[in-house]
């Protein structure tokens, strides 16, 4: 549920984004998020933290995890979803190397499978050589940012499930993305979207809510690999998303290195 909801909501940032800057939508969004949340969290109660080294790292991961969102839509702002796709599944190696090594969570074929994800993410480094550099290297840059926060943020919240409820969590990481991308667009002097203007960032907000609730849940029964690996329908049904609504062009030589790290992230499993 959590990957079917994501997709629409790729769509939907890719879509919107095209017409305001990325803080400004962060922000909106947030508000509306977290406004709800806290509503919520009023009427039915919730299990707050009780120590300062808790209250430090729920707040770093919901930190982290709110930067990792600010470089994904500045990376959807200048790039397309197959970019996008691409580096969201690198972050895979990360997550099963730190599992392996650090919860003994001992994938099937960790060597094969990250060689078969380096493979696939060469082919496409390699095909995207004569874009523009000036492009290239900001977009990869806020790519591989939002790679590493996502999977940090992933790790560190799979721990915080162990003590704390899910809609807690969520609301937290909402209002952290609320205080984060308000400071950064204050800073850059960026007006901020009126509140009671109907606009599609108001349609995002259920499905980011549901793909968010959702997700968590479900990596609150699992761990943070096997969560990714389920989320592998998500590239696919993007991509098509994407092609079909955004009419963004599809490049056939995606797919031959999009194959590769889906087998490889597969292979981790």
């Amino acid at each position: 549920m959590s990957s079917l909801f994501f997709v629409v909501n790729n769509v939907l940032w890719k879509w919107i984004v095209a017409d305001y800057l990325p803080l400004q939508v962060i922000v909106k969004r947030s508000m509306i998020t977290s406004l709800l949340g806290v509503v919520f969290l009023g009427t039915n109660g919730f299990a707050m933290y009780t120590t300062l080294s808790e209250a430090l790292f729920v707040n770093l991961t919901c930190i982290i995890g709110a930067l990792g969102l600010v470089f994904m839509i500045y990376a959807l702002k200048e790039s397309s979803l197959n970019n996008f796709i691409h580096y969201s599944l690198l972050g895979s190696i990360g997550t099963a190397s730190y599992l392996y090594f650090a919860e003994d969570i001992i994938p099937q074929n960790y060597i094969l499978g990250i060689l078969f994800i380096a493979l696939g993410f060469c082919m496409f480094l390699w095909n995207q050589r004569n874009n523009s550099k000036v492009v290239q290297i900001s977009t990869h840059r806020n790519l591989t940012l939002m790679t590493l926060c996502f999977s940090v943020s992933g790790i560190m919240q799979w721990y915080n499930l162990k003590t704390y409820d899910v809609v807690f969590l969520v609301v937290h990481q909402e209002i952290e993305v609320l205080i984060v991308a308000g400071i950064l667009i204050r800073f850059l002097k960026q007006p901020i979207l009126a509140f009671f203007k109907f606009d599609y960032i108001l349609v995002m907000v259920p499905i980011i809510a549901i793909a968010i609730v959702a997700g968590m849940y479900g990596l609150k029964v699992t761990n943070p690999f096997i969560s990714s690996i389920i989320s592998l329908t998500t590239p696919i049904l993007t991509i098509t998303l994407a092609v079909i609504v955004l009419k963004e062009r599809f490049k056939w030589y995606y797919v031959s290195s999009l194959f590769m790290i889906i087998l490889g992230a597969w292979m981790l499993s």
